[in-house]
């Protein structure tokens, strides 16, 4: 390993889930990442399950900040017998010892969980054991939020520095907007996080006059983070950074209701964006943009 080269997380984390699992015991060491209702593993370390990064988890009922013994800080458990263990969605293991720990952020919002299983019972589990494990947990609490908070100035970074423009309007053209998406889908995948593109078109957009209107509208109507494309013949895109599809169709009403009062009306239709697909989005849109 060439120490001082490079710093990442996934570096990081997966040298802390393979000490943990060396000092510990435990088949498999993950770090499963919690966004909305949604459980998906980001890093892991070990054997015993065949499981892939990104896999989606069911998660059992975790209990609030206090609770028994064997529950305290929320879903804290050290189980020698693995009572209520996560388990890939539609896809149950064999698991005779569970070990989980919650990586809360700023509001004591749950973050992540880092969780440990074994397809046999481990007699060594311990609550002596806590509080080491706390503070093992409590660097990778520490990581986590630290690069959830860097990634908007890194979205606004990434644009300022790309230099496909469309020359009318001055937003991100079809090779920006491209390599704009491609960048969100690895931070998608790096975090467990999710993004929505919303497509938009109207008539008389042929106008060089009415695009700048609509571009600027658009604009100033999203979030330092979203990004704004022009994909050709009257065809525009919103990146939206870590939204669902309901977050984002309220977002859309929004900018619907906006531009019907400038005159200036569109179409506008949401899908999710790709992560595991280099396509280029909006798929319907892009066809004739490209073509």
């Amino acid at each position: 390993m060439l120490w001082g080269k490079t710093h990442s997380f996934h570096r990081f984390v997966d040298t802390q889930l393979r000490d943990l699992r060396e000092r510990y015991g435990l088949s498999l060491w993950m770090l499963i990442r919690k966004t909305g209702d949604d459980w998906r593993l980001l890093r892991s370390n070990g054997s015993g399950y065949a499981l892939t990064i990104g896999e989606h988890f069911r998660w059992p009922d975790t209990r609030g900040r206090t609770g028994s013994p064997a529950h305290t800080d929320a879903g804290v458990l050290l189980d020698a017998e693995a009572h209520s263990p996560p388990y890939p969605v539609n896809r149950p293991m064999k698991v005779g010892a569970c070990l989980r720990l919650p990586l809360y952020g700023d509001g004591d919002r749950l973050l992540a969980v880092l969780c440990a299983l074994d397809p046999e019972p481990q007699p060594h589990l311990a609550e002596h054991l806590l509080p080491s494990l706390k503070r093992q947990a409590f660097l990778l609490e520490t990581a986590l939020s630290w690069n959830l908070s860097l990634l908007n100035q890194q979205r606004v970074s990434d644009f300022l520095e790309d230099d496909g423009r469309d020359p009318d309007t001055g937003i991100l053209d079809v090779t920006g907007w491209s390599r704009i998406l491609e960048k969100e889908r690895q931070r998608c995948r790096d975090y467990g996080l999710g993004a929505t593109i919303l497509r938009l078109h109207g008539t008389g957009l042929e106008r060089c006059d009415r695009r700048q209107r609509l571009a600027d509208s658009l604009a100033a109507l999203v979030r330092e983070q979203d990004m704004v494309a022009y994909l050709g013949h009257g065809q525009f895109a919103i990146l939206l950074a870590e939204t669902s599809i309901m977050q984002s169709l309220r977002m859309r009403a929004r900018i619907l209701d906006a531009l019907a009062a400038k005159d200036l009306p569109v179409v506008c239709e949401p899908e999710s964006l790709l992560l595991n697909s280099s396509v280029l989005q909006p798929e319907v849109l892009l066809h004739s943009a490209v073509h």
